[in-house]
């Protein structure tokens, strides 16, 4: 295939996607259809199956390829930091918090949609698999930045919440976390598990 009929390809693509976060952020999942997504995207009702077998794929899509520059932000954010500061877990931890915290009022219609794919994976398979495995991710990296500031002595041994293998940080441990002080230099780090 010509690189220009891939690159118009996938700017369809990445149209109709757009079109169905509008749509699903507007109506919610159940509501819209695919003849939705084809009005909004501006294209024929057949043209969103060229690209997604069905509604369920193109949510699919949305929620596991979209992040609207979530990622960006973050690492931007990440990137301002002084060097310094660059090097604590803590201060990128409180970073990625304030870039997250920016992206949601920035994006909130995603977030919306986002937040829709959470409730529907208590009954749709595919979703739950796509919510548990981005998850999965998100903790993975939270988890290995508390570990490091344990190991950093910015936060006690003991600090990582462990349930089923999976880091459990809801909104109070958060800000709990957010608000332990730093441990004083030389404190023993040796005691308790991680």
């Amino acid at each position: 295939m010509p690189k220009i009929a891939e690159a118009a390809r996938a700017a369809r693509r990445e149209q109709i996607i757009a079109a169905g976060l509008a749509c699903f952020a507007r109506a919610g999942y159940h509501a819209t259809t695919m003849a939705d997504v084809a009005t909004q995207a501006r294209v024929s009702k057949g043209t969103p199956y060229l690209y997604f077998d069905s509604k369920e794929a193109l949510f699919l899509a949305l929620h596991e390829e979209w992040d609207c520059g979530a990622g960006e932000r973050v690492n931007a954010a990440i990137a301002a930091l002084p060097d310094g500061e660059r090097r604590s877990p803590r201060a990128v931890l409180r970073a990625v918090a304030a870039s997250i915290a920016a992206h949601v009022v920035a994006e909130a219609e995603t977030c919306r949609v986002l937040m829709e794919a959470r409730a529907m994976a208590a009954h749709e398979p595919a979703i739950a698999a796509a919510v548990r495995a981005a998850d999965d991710r998100a903790h993975q990296q939270l988890e290995d930045l508390i570990a490091s500031g344990v190991r950093a002595g910015e936060w006690q041994q003991g600090t990582l919440m462990r349930r089923d293998g999976a880091l459990k940080c809801g909104i109070a441990e958060f800000g709990a976390l957010m608000q332990t002080p730093p441990l004083p230099a030389g404190a023993d780090q040796a005691a308790g598990p991680e």
